[in-house]
């Protein structure tokens, strides 16, 4: 029953749809709310803007079993570099119900900051491969497709940061069998405020075609090494926590479903000493 529940719920990431990707923990355990504070190799899934504001290696990797369902996961890895002049990252996110079916996209990125009125602009841009992959149906296409992704993050203040995505700018288009279709650009502004430098209070708008979607989250650290989470999308709630040292992250969200119940993603982080 409840395989039939996921699937129907499910049903648009068997149209290529690539919005149940994961794109790390943090970020989840805050309702998704990230737009503006991307500030980890995570930035390449949300605001390609945000790798400009690392000055350090960073290693992100996260696994996530959909809904308690057998052979049903949403993994992901993604790597940002310090380089020179621009920071660069790689990534993949990957949906795989094993030996049926499964989506992955593949990232190239680049960041930027310029200053203006005194104060930093990030801008970023990243480079993706789409593939939709069908196994064992011999009628059954596996399309691929080439899109890109933007963004900006704009410091108002020390404390006040508006950030801004486009998802899928390209429009890809996707055909199984006789069944054709495209992803419709996804609009995301964001806003974030962060108070004595411990909490950080998060709201993003998403807007698609016939679609906006809020996203809200709450992030208290204490001491920064302990991280408590709160975050809500579409009616669902999350929870977040984390725990840090100068060298790894290891974080947790927790996203229930009315139908599905709950399910659970982990991430780990490595990070080398900062370049200044």
């Amino acid at each position: 029953m409840k395989i039939l529940i996921l699937l129907t719920t499910l049903s648009t990431i068997l149209l290529a749809d690539f919005s149940g990707m994961n794109s790390g923990a943090r970020s989840l355990g805050m309702g998704g709310a990230y737009t503006a504070l991307a500030n980890d190799a995570t930035a390449i899934f949300h605001n390609p803007a945000g790798l400009a504001r690392i000055n350090s290696i960073n290693i992100f990797s996260s696994r996530q079993k959909l809904y308690g369902i057998s052979n049903l996961y949403s993994d992901m890895i993604a790597l940002a570099l310090p380089t020179p002049y621009l920071r660069t990252g790689i990534a993949i996110q990957q949906i795989n119900l094993v030996g049926t079916y499964s989506e992955k996209i593949i990232y190239f990125s680049s960041a930027g900051i310029i200053w203006t009125l005194n104060r930093p602009l990030r801008f970023g841009f990243s480079l993706k491969y789409e593939n939709a992959h069908v196994k064992n149906y011999d009628n059954a296409d596996s399309p691929t497709n080439f899109d890109f992704d933007m963004g900006i993050i704009y410091d108002i203040n020390k404390n006040l940061f508006l950030g801004y995505s486009g998802k899928y700018l390209a429009k890809p288009e996707f055909q199984f069998i006789n069944k054709k279709d495209s992803i419709e650009p996804v609009h995301t502004i964001g806003l974030c405020y962060k108070w004595k430098n411990s909490v950080n209070f998060l709201i993003d708008r998403s807007i698609a075609k016939n679609n906006t979607l809020w996203h809200f989250g709450t992030e208290l650290w204490f001491y920064d090494v302990f991280a408590s989470r709160l975050g809500m999308f579409d009616e669902n709630l999350t929870i977040g926590f984390g725990i840090k040292s100068n060298l790894w992250i290891l974080d947790i969200a927790i996203v229930s479903h009315e139908d599905l119940g709950s399910t659970y993603r982990f991430s780990l982080g490595i990070k080398s000493k900062t370049n200044e």
